[in-house]
């Protein structure tokens, strides 16, 4: 069957990497922190939003996060932050295969809200796209429909030939909103039948 599609767009958390936040636990159990504490200051804080639309990098996030932890917990703090900040999350075995495939036949891109730190995340888990796009290199994350429209441009391709897979509904929506077809995300199985159904040529279909 032809395929319909002239490229691939993936979200990247979630489908490639999963978070599992043990470098956060271990880093508050060292700092005699509550389970959650750095989630609050990092990723629930505005600095975290500036840091994935670029305005400030990643490294500058980061020691804003140290600053703030260290100002109202002790500056003990900032020695006990390593482990959370060498923590790159865990690849997903099935969907690194399942990539090589696709990219075998037609060009893949990333679209990820996240900091800077994308491109060194993906080489050190050894991942491979044709394209990578984070946020903070875009300057503006989704689900906003100008995310999808400049991915859409940097791999030049229209966005009605792009396919796209994420397992956020509302992203589908807003890929869906720009003509791509976007498709939600539930496992490596069901992923592999979509690629099938619009003419890429898979292996045997990965384990949910």
């Amino acid at each position: 069957m032809p395929t319909t599609i002239d490229g691939v767009l993936f979200d990247m958390n979630g489908l490639f990497r999963h978070w599992r936040n043990a470098g956060a636990r271990t880093s508050e159990r060292h700092a005699g922190l509550p389970d959650g504490t750095i989630a609050r200051y990092a990723y629930d804080h505005p600095s975290y939003r500036l840091a994935r639309v670029g305005v400030i990098t990643d490294q500058q996030w980061a020691a804003d996060v140290a600053d703030r932890l260290a100002a109202d917990h002790g500056e003990h703090i900032r020695t006990a932050l390593e482990a959370w900040r060498n923590d790159r999350g865990e690849p997903v075995p099935e969907m690194v295969a399942l990539l090589k495939h696709v990219r075998a036949q037609l060009p893949v891109g990333v679209l990820s809200n996240c900091t800077d730190a994308l491109a060194d995340d993906l080489e050190y888990h050894g991942i491979v796209f044709d394209h990578t796009m984070a946020s903070a290199t875009l300057g503006v994350d989704k689900p906003s429909p100008h995310a999808f429209l400049l991915a859409a441009e940097r791999m030049g391709i229209p966005c009605d030939k792009l396919a796209y897979f994420d397992d956020e509904p509302t992203f589908v929506a807003a890929a869906r909103s720009v003509g791509m077809q976007a498709h939600l995300f539930t496992t490596p199985a069901d992923l592999s039948q979509h690629l099938k159904d619009i003419g890429i040529q898979t292996d045997e279909a990965p384990c949910p």
